[in-house]
């Protein structure tokens, strides 16, 4: 029986899902950092020079800001608690398409149940870490792939308004605003635009148009990743990325206050020498995207497979070329990982290349994992961005399995 037509199971799920959230409700967290800066604006205070908490800054939108209003003043574990639920909603709506997809639903059941588990298990850290810091991780991932969703199924007015959604409230899912036109969706990604606009001046409409024109105009400023803070990407130990990685192996005196006392560096460069290095890098990986597309400008993708592959490699490389990424910003790799686990289950590979596949993958899972397997050397896999590491190993993985299934009537059909 599938896990998702299971209804005692399901009520279960929501039953302890609640509770977890409620208990998670205790603190903080990132939300309390929203819900203040949301507070400010009835203030007129400009709330991207402000910070929070232990002076952390306010980094989305004004008009996240605006929607969060109506919830100031209310009991904010109430508020933080239906926040949460919200989050785990949408994850759980992700998983509902993920195990609702032609090429999944072609599984025999016990495989889809397996295959179920293997996601949730890559996933589960990066879920925790979401709800545990309040973040809005998994409403912009919803976003991305929602909002493709219905734009690829020939809703392009309702999708192009949730990818908008998403680029108003965090900057990252601006790279599909290309993929778009790049694949002839040129009404939705013009849409896509004129609703990222309208979004950015309507709160004009209620705070004033002098003040939202100031607070994007230092919004602007803070988000900018040519800052030297976006390329010395080291403020925080708990930094994951391009730029936080190779300022690490780049830089011998890099200004992390939070390091050990353990050599990482391999080199000593200058920072003008780093930010084209790291600019380089970012180009690469983008570019890497015409492996999976091909040269078929303004052509639409041969099959559902192409287009989960296409998107799910795009997703993968967010986290790794933007600034500023903490762990829980990684899963935006999970559906990387469902493409190469669904490619493992269904392919015929030989003995020894399927080992050789799954021990990558292990090690890939023990790069996500290990602060819940073996915590107490959580400084150490921080220290060492081998998070950054297990999430550039799925490149060659993904770019391995398309090479395949492009060759395979199965995937292509």
């Amino acid at each position: 029986m599938s896990l998702f037509k299971n209804k005692i199971a399901v009520a279960v799920a929501i039953i302890l899902a609640i509770i977890y959230c409620y208990s998670e409700a205790d603190g903080k967290g990132d939300f309390y950092i929203f819900l203040s800066a949301a507070d400010d604006l009835s203030k007129h205070i400009n709330i991207f020079e402000t910070t929070y908490v232990d002076g952390f800054h306010y980094y989305y939108s004004v008009f996240f800001g605006l929607l969060l209003k109506p919830f100031v003043g209310l009991p904010f574990v109430l508020v933080k608690t239906l926040w949460l639920i919200f989050n785990l909603s949408l994850l759980a709506h992700l998983f509902y398409l993920l195990m609702n997809a032609d090429f999944i639903k072609s599984l025999p059941q016990k495989r889809q149940n397996i295959f179920f588990i293997v996601i949730f298990l890559f996933s589960a850290r990066f879920a925790k870490d979401n709800i545990h810091h309040s973040q809005v991780t998994i409403l912009i991932l919803w976003c991305c792939i929602y909002g493709l969703y219905k734009v690829l199924r020939g809703s392009p007015v309702k999708g192009a308004l949730i990818l908008a959604l998403g680029i108003n409230i965090k900057l990252l899912p601006v790279v599909f605003v290309p993929y778009l036109f790049y694949r002839g969706y040129f009404k939705a990604g013009c849409f896509v635009i004129g609703f990222y606009l309208l979004l950015l001046f309507l709160p004009s409409v209620f705070i004033g148009h002098e003040y939202n024109m100031s607070l994007l105009k230092t919004w602007f400023h803070l988000i900018n990743p040519t800052n030297q803070i976006h390329v010395l990407d080291v403020d925080e130990r708990s930094f994951h990325g391009l730029s936080t990685l190779l300022s690490t192996l780049l830089v011998k005196d890099v200004p992390d206050i939070y390091a050990l006392p353990l050599k990482r560096n391999i080199a000593d460069v200058s920072l003008n020498t780093l930010s084209i290095i790291l600019t380089s890098f970012r180009l690469l990986l983008v570019a890497m995207t015409l492996y999976f597309t091909g040269l078929s400008f303004w052509k639409k993708a041969r099959s559902q497979w192409q287009s989960c592959v296409e998107v799910s490699y795009v997703l993968l490389i967010i986290p790794l070329i933007f600034p500023h990424q903490q762990p829980y910003a990684f899963l935006f790799v999970i559906p990387a990982v469902c493409c190469i686990c669904y490619y493992m289950t269904t392919a015929a590979v030989s003995k020894n290349l399927f080992r050789c596949i799954v021990s990558l993958m292990v090690v890939i899972f023990l790069s996500f994992s290990l602060k819940f397997i073996l915590g107490a050397f959580n400084n150490y896999y921080d220290h060492y961005k081998i998070l950054t590491y297990g999430a550039l190993l799925l490149i060659p993985l993904l770019a391995w399995i398309w090479k395949g299934s492009k060759n395979n009537l199965r995937f292509i059909s």
